[in-house]
């Protein structure tokens, strides 16, 4: 499904912009990083049922929900950012 473009605007619709999500952090000192191995699992802070942060060229832009489509990791917008 695609989105109308305003014509005032027609003229941005092919400028890229990037989407980081970011699904979690941990904190971990040195010692412990340096001693990380193929196959360790990292836990982070975040639960696989809370919402993830969407950021749009490094600035808030929604949270959302993991999904997974296609057999690739997706993001459903949940709530845009104000």
């Amino acid at each position: 499904m695609e989105n109308p473009v305003n014509p005032k605007i027609e003229f941005l619709k092919d400028v890229k912009l990037k989407f980081h999500v970011q699904v979690g952090s941990i904190e971990k000192l040195l010692v412990e990083v340096l001693s990380l191995k193929e196959g360790d699992i990292i836990e982070l802070d975040k639960s696989i049922e809370e919402y993830v942060n969407v950021q749009l060229n490094n600035r808030p832009f929604a949270i959302g929900e993991i999904v997974i489509t296609n057999e690739k990791y997706g993001v459903r917008i949940v709530d845009l950012a104000e």
